[in-house]
Formats: structure tokens, sequence, C-alpha cells
């Protein structure tokens, strides 16, 4: 009968000690704190949890001179918490708590650091730099991401960047050879540098395999560095004089003769030498009103048709004029459409390249095409192919969607055409979508779209959140921060004493801003309420569980190893609090969260009172 009571006494202190990690959940639905507010209810938690490990674990195994024991199990539990941490945290746990998810980030950005370094050490034009020049030019890269099959430069576009691959592969493709991929890069390959370098227009398309993430270095960084660094700017130089590599990519990349070589690199020389920098690659000026004509005799894309002057002046001057040979391929079936086309001269052909037959269509100048796909937002259902030398004008995705910002009667325009019905038809038969789904996203679409975005197909399939990290590895990362909880109480049951009313309230306040904390971090990952409030309640209830397990599993240890498992509860409990809660509260609210925690030890302090 006694046994059954110290399991039901422990049972409903576990219970009762958690119970604010559901409470914490359903706060959420009612209320979202403050960044200051999280930071100082979870600093008051910490302080409280602080007082409980000190004077209702510690302090009991140091009146008995079991301090050994205590701190032998301190030591135990705070290497088993740390180990299974990482584990989960390496399989998408961090996701549960800001904390972990601000450190997952900072050893991530580590470790991408030693990378771009092994990476911009492969590059020759980098070697002979110093330590001080090598650290300055780490900073010029900015990282950027791109879902797969995204387009990160057409051939023909002009390089005023350059990019190494830091995650994922990347396809570079020749229009010559139907977009056939040529070259395949891996993590550290590096590529448009040396059309970078020597200002000219990529030879390429760079296109993403999977989801990838580059480092990119712009040509404006590029020359800052030159200004700033005289040791760059000699290095710089030298490349240029005492290599072949830039000689060699123009002759056997871009094709010019050994004469029109060695003029590009005189040109690049010069503006280095006398102002310090490389020359912009710069779409031509004189081609406004080329543009300007063409566009008020388009067609066969009703809703870039009827344009006023005024309108279509401005989009004159974003157009940007682009050339290739008999027999290339502009773009590919299924490829992402990221610009609008607009052939100028020459012929273009549109076909399904599994069934000709089935699907074939002749351009002539004059004639938009890739329109549909491009205001949708997806991807190309044709492959188009050159039947003669054309030239043809682009109007990219950013360009047209700082045209509708600065239009507003565009911007009316595009809300009307989304809801014509050759919109709904084009996602049913080219998208492949369902008449439901397609009816669902021009709805949305409409309803969500802004003045300076175009809409987007890719929000039909958009995932919840970017890590796809397994919601069973969040939850037992939940788990893992109870385990210590559970044993704290288990502990103290089977001590044979009444249980500390200190103990159980300082575990009550900081559960709750712990709760409250992950919550919403788990809320703006995508995570629904049922599965967060899952996770917390199963915690709770676990928790309760193990309290009563551990108060029959620990019943007959001696003094020592109650000491044992009370260091190794208090261990991993001090863990958590050192590397999770108060470095989020001080994140997020600061150094007063030092005088918070302060007080949330005093709090629980005063619950000893009722002892």
């Amino acid at each position: 009968m006694l046994i059954e009571s110290i399991v039901i006494a422990a049972l409903l202190m576990g219970l009762l000690s958690a119970l604010s990690l559901p409470l914490g959940a359903l706060t959420t639905l009612i209320w979202m704190p403050s960044e200051r507010t999280v930071a100082w209810l979870m600093a008051f938690g910490a302080g409280a949890l602080l007082s409980a490990v000190t004077i209702d674990l510690f302090a009991p195994a140091i009146q008995n001179s079991e301090f050994f024991p205590v701190a032998i199990g301190s030591i135990i539990g705070s290497l088993f918490y740390l180990l299974l941490n990482k584990q989960l945290n390496q399989k998408g746990g961090f996701l549960r708590k800001t904390a972990t998810l601000l450190q997952y980030l900072r050893h991530q950005q580590k470790l991408q650091n030693k990378q771009l370094i092994l990476s911009v050490n492969r590059l020759k034009l980098f070697d002979s730099l110093t330590a001080e020049d090598r650290q300055l030019l780490y900073s010029m890269f900015e990282v950027r991401s791109y879902k797969a099959n995204s387009i990160i430069f057409h051939q023909g576009d002009l390089l005023n960047e350059f990019y190494i691959v830091q995650q994922g592969s990347v396809n570079l493709r020749k229009a010559s050879l139907g977009l056939k991929v040529v070259e395949e890069l891996e993590e550290n390959d590096a590529f448009g540098y040396l059309g970078f370098l020597s200002s000219m227009s990529s030879v390429f398309t760079a296109q993403t395999d999977e989801e990838v993430t580059l480092w990119v270095l712009s040509r404006e960084k590029f020359n800052r560095m030159l200004q700033e660094s005289a040791t760059f700017y000699d290095v710089l130089r030298e490349y240029f004089e005492q290599t072949s590599e830039v000689e060699n990519y123009l002759v056997q990349e871009q094709g010019l003769t050994p004469e029109q070589s060695a003029r590009q690199q005189a040109y690049v020389s010069g503006i280095l030498q006398q102002e310090r920098r490389l020359p912009f690659n710069r779409e031509s000026r004189d081609q406004y009103d080329q543009a300007f004509s063409r566009l008020n005799h388009a067609r066969r894309f009703a809703f870039m048709q009827k344009n006023s002057k005024a309108i279509n002046t401005v989009i004159a001057g974003n157009l940007k004029l682009r050339r290739l040979k008999a027999g290339e391929t502009l773009f590919a079936r299924g490829s992402d459409a990221d610009r609008l086309y607009l052939l100028e001269s020459g012929s273009i052909e549109l076909i399904n390249p599994k069934n000709h037959a089935t699907f074939y269509e002749k351009l002539s100048p004059g004639d938009y095409f890739g329109g549909m796909a491009f205001v949708v937002g997806g991807r190309h259902s044709s492959t188009a192919i050159a039947t003669t030398d054309v030239s043809f004008w682009i109007l990219e995705r950013k360009d047209y969607e700082a045209i509708l910002r600065q239009i507003p009667a565009m911007y009316e325009k595009l809300q009307i055409y989304l809801k014509d019905h050759q919109v709904h038809d084009y996602l049913t038969r080219d998208q492949r979508l369902t008449p439901t789904k397609a009816e669902l996203w021009v709805k949305s679409s409409i309803k969500h779209l802004m003045p300076d975005k175009l809409p987007s197909l890719s929000s039909v399939n958009k995932k919840l959140y970017e890590h796809q990290a397994a919601y069973m590895a969040i939850w037992l990362g939940i788990f893992l921060d109870g385990i210590p909880e559970s044993l704290m109480i288990g502990t103290h049951v089977t001590d044979g004493h009444f249980l500390s009313i200190s103990l159980i309230a300082a575990l009550f306040i900081s559960n709750y801003p712990e709760a409250l904390s992950s919550s919403a971090s788990m809320k703006e990952q995508g995570f629904s309420f049922r599965q967060i409030f899952g996770a917390w309640f199963s915690l709770m209830l676990l928790t309760g569980l193990g309290a009563a397990i551990g108060s029959v599993a620990l019943s007959d240890v001696g003094s020592s190893g109650f000491a044992l498992i009370s260091g190794i509860a208090a261990g991993a409990m001090l863990t958590v609090i050192a590397e999770t809660m108060l470095p989020e509260a001080y994140a997020r609210g600061g150094s007063i969260v030092g005088f918070v925690t302060l007080v949330g030890f005093l709090s629980a302090l005063m619950f000893k009172m009722f002892d």
C-alpha cells in the first residue's frame, strides 16, 4: 500500500510540475508575447530552476557527505544530455527552441566559413593574397539560395557576379547543344569567374539540379576590395600579366580570335590600371527606340498588348536584347519561366520534345513567347529553338515586378487578367493542375497579389518549413529536455521525505516559458497547433509516468546511489539551463535578464517557507 501511495504521489507531482507545458502551448492561441516578455519569463524560470537544483538536489547530498557521488552523477548527466541532444539536433530537433536553432545556425556558419576558405583557395587568382586580404575577401561574399530547377543565369547574360557552390549541384548547359549538360558542378566548384574577370557575357546557362546554396561575389564588392587593398590590386594586375587563364577562356570558350582576345584583355587591364576597378558589364543604351517600336507592334500575348505609350516607355527601358545562332535553344520544357520573351528578328519554333506532332508552333518577329508561364510563375511547357539566327528581347522577372510597383495600372491589369478563363485553362492544360487546384490557385493569387510581386505556382506545392526535419526528432528533443525533471521528482519521492513544494513550484514556473517560447518557434517553422499541443501534452503525461516509474525503480538505492541519481538529474538540468534557457533569454532580452533570473531564484526560494 505504501508503494502504491508513493507511485501515485510521484505520478501526480510529475503531472502537476509539467502541467504548465500544455498551458504554455495553449497560450499561443490567444496571446503571442513579445521577444522581451518571453526573455523575462525564460530568465525567471531559469532562476527558479537553479534554486531547485541547488537546494533540493545538491544541498541534501552535501549535507549527507555524498559530494563525490553527486559530482560524478552531475558530470554523467551533463555529458549524456549533450550527446543525445547533439544527435537529435542533427536530425532536426534543433527546431524545438530558438536557442537550439541559433546554436545550430552558428555551428553551420562556422562549417560554411571553413568550406568557403577551401573553395577560394582553389582559384589561382587568389593564391598570393595575404591573410588580411583573404579575410576581407571572405567577408565580401554573400549567401544565396535557389530552388531545384532554377536558372542562375542564361547564356548571353552579362556576368557581374561569380559563384561558388556551397551546397547542392549546378549544371552548365550549352544552347548550341539543345541545353544539354556539358559540365556538372559540385560543392566547392566556382563558375562564372573567368567571364566575370574578362567582363564578358556568359557562354553557358547555369541551372540548379536540386536545392542549391551559393556564395556570390558581386563586381561592386570586388571593386570595393580593389580600392581598399593595395595588395589585392597588385595581385590582380600580376594575374592578368603573368597567366594565360583569361586568354585561353576568351579564345576557347568565347570564340574570339587572338587579336580580339588581346583587345579585350587590354581594355580590362587599362580600366584596372587607370581607375583601379574592373569594368562593369552593361546593357547597350542605344536600343530604346528599337525596343519601343517593337512593343507597339507586339502580338500573341494579350496581357502585354494595348498598353499606353507611357507604360510602353517604361517597359522599353527594361528590355534587354539577346542573340542566338540557328539551332540553339532558348529554353527547355520544364525550366523555370523567369523572363518574358519578345522576338525581334529571325524565326523560333516551340516544340514538345517528347512528341513533335502534338505541339508545334512557329514564331515570327513581334511575337511574345513564354508569357503565360512567366505571369503565373510556372515552368515552360515547350522548348524554344532558333531555326535561324535570332535576336530577341527579354524582360526579367525582377524588372517586371519593379514595373508593377511603379505603375499601378499594370498591377490592376494583372489582377483582372488572372481572372481570365485563359489562365485557368493554361493551368489545367499546360501546368497539369486539377481544375479544383487551378481555381484555388487563381483565387489565392488574386487575394494575396502584391504590387511588387508576380504570383508563383510553386506555392501550390510549398513545404511547410524549409528544413526537412522529422517531427519525431523534434518531439524526442522535447522529451529529452523533460527526462531530468522526471528524475528529480522520482528521486525525491523515493527518499522517503515529503516532496518539496519549492521543487514542484520551480519546475512548474520554468516549464511555462519554455513551452511558450518553443511553441512559438515551432509555429514559425510551420507545425500545426495540433502537433505542437500534442508534443507538450504527451510530454506532461510522460513526465508523470517517468516520475512514477522512477519512484519504483529507485526505491532500493542507498544514500550514495540516491546522490548519484540526484546528480545525474541536476547535471542534465544545469546543462539545459546553461545551453538553452539563459542564452535564449539573453539574446532576446539583454542584460536585464540577469536581474530577472535573480528574482526567479528568490521566488522559488521563498517556497521553502511552506515546506
